[in-house]
């Protein structure tokens, strides 16, 4: 299974494909005049045509946003599910890209529940927003290290942690859990209640008011 197309990475990639067709424009305007730039990584300077600050500045964008493009057209496995257990992949530097060694590969046996839940995260570290996140609760979770359930004010908490997850959640499932699409979130939900029926699947990404994830058909 794998992951479906983000609202932000779309937008990355018309931003991508508008600035490459307004490329030779900004080159044209930047003209071949020389002007001095500075190695940060040396703190040398040089002098180049001032063209070549333009492309400095438009490849890496360029280049980033079409590994997105490319990986997520090769659909990467995101999630794994049958009647032996679940396996969930990390995805690398955000680029749909998915590690080999799964982040989660349990027995159904050893699953409590699945979790959709939300991140708090900065984006380009300063603008703040939200990360759709499915991870796994196990059998022998507990809430904190030296607690085994939350407190009522805690499940009540709108509070995060430092690694951005709920407050009201247990402090294992950010290390259990992959970055995954609501839409996503349901497909697999329909395959969880294909194997394992007796498996929760919650979505608490609005606190206080957990609900089953809706399962949907693969093909919807």
């Amino acid at each position: 299974m794998s992951d479906t197309l983000r609202t932000h990475d779309l937008v990355v990639i018309v931003l991508a494909i508008a600035l490459i067709a307004l490329l030779p424009w900004l080159l044209a305007s930047a003209g071949s005049e020389p002007a001095e730039y500075r190695d940060h990584r040396t703190g040398r300077d040089m002098t180049a045509p001032a063209w070549v600050g333009v492309l400095v500045f438009a490849l890496p964008f360029v280049v980033w946003a079409g590994m997105k493009a490319w990986n997520r057209a090769a659909k990467p496995t995101a999630a794994t599910v049958g009647p032996g257990g679940v396996r969930l992949h990390r995805e690398i530097a955000g680029l749909y890209l998915r590690g080999e060694t799964p982040a989660v590969d349990l027995a159904w046996s050893e699953v409590r529940r699945m979790v959709l839940w939300r991140r708090r995260k900065r984006w380009l570290g300063v603008l703040p927003g939200w990360e759709t996140r499915v991870g796994v609760e196990r059998t022998d979770d507990w809430y904190q290290v030296s607690r085994r359930d939350p407190t009522p004010s805690e499940l009540q908490s709108r509070g995060h942690r430092k690694d951005g997850s709920p407050v009201r959640l247990g402090s294992m499932l950010h290390t259990r859990s992959v970055k995954l699409t609501p839409r996503a979130a349901r497909r697999l939900a329909a395959a969880v209640a294909r194997y394992a029926m007796g498996v929760e699947f919650a979505d608490e990404r609005t606190p206080g008011k957990p609900r089953p994830v809706e399962p949907l058909d693969s093909r919807g």
